[in-house]
């Protein structure tokens, strides 16, 4: 599963937001939300998220390698394999604390994963 330190995510969000970035590019971003990163702690950084394979390199530029939304789904996905056996009813199980759910909600969760229109 990949997973993030609170840095990664911090220069991930940046990239996020962005077209790509440089290292000093990134060093200067930092430097302005009050972050002294020196060019080095940076570089390992991004050698780390590399390995990950959330980030590519184009000439100087780092870019994302996926989309926010699309990491997110895959951070999702490892979630629910490693955890519940790729078994949404077992997610749901343990989010629901057993407790069972009314009409409504299961109306709406069923909306939710494509298995009913919206009325």
């Amino acid at each position: 599963m990949i997973t993030l330190s609170p840095t990664e995510r911090d220069i991930m969000e940046v990239l996020w937001e962005s077209e790509g970035m440089t290292n000093n590019e990134i060093i200067l971003c930092f430097k302005e939300r009050g972050k002294e990163w020196k060019r080095q702690t940076t570089s390992t950084f991004l050698t780390r998220l590399m390995q990950k394979g959330l980030l590519k390199k184009e000439g100087h530029r780092y870019i994302a390698g996926y989309t926010k939304k699309e990491f997110e789904r895959l951070q999702t996905k490892e979630i629910l394999d490693s955890m519940y056996g790729g078994s949404l009813k077992n997610f749901i199980a343990a989010l629901n604390g057993g407790r069972q759910i009314t009409e409504k909600e299961a109306e709406e969760l069923e909306r939710l994963a494509g298995l009913r229109e919206e009325e």
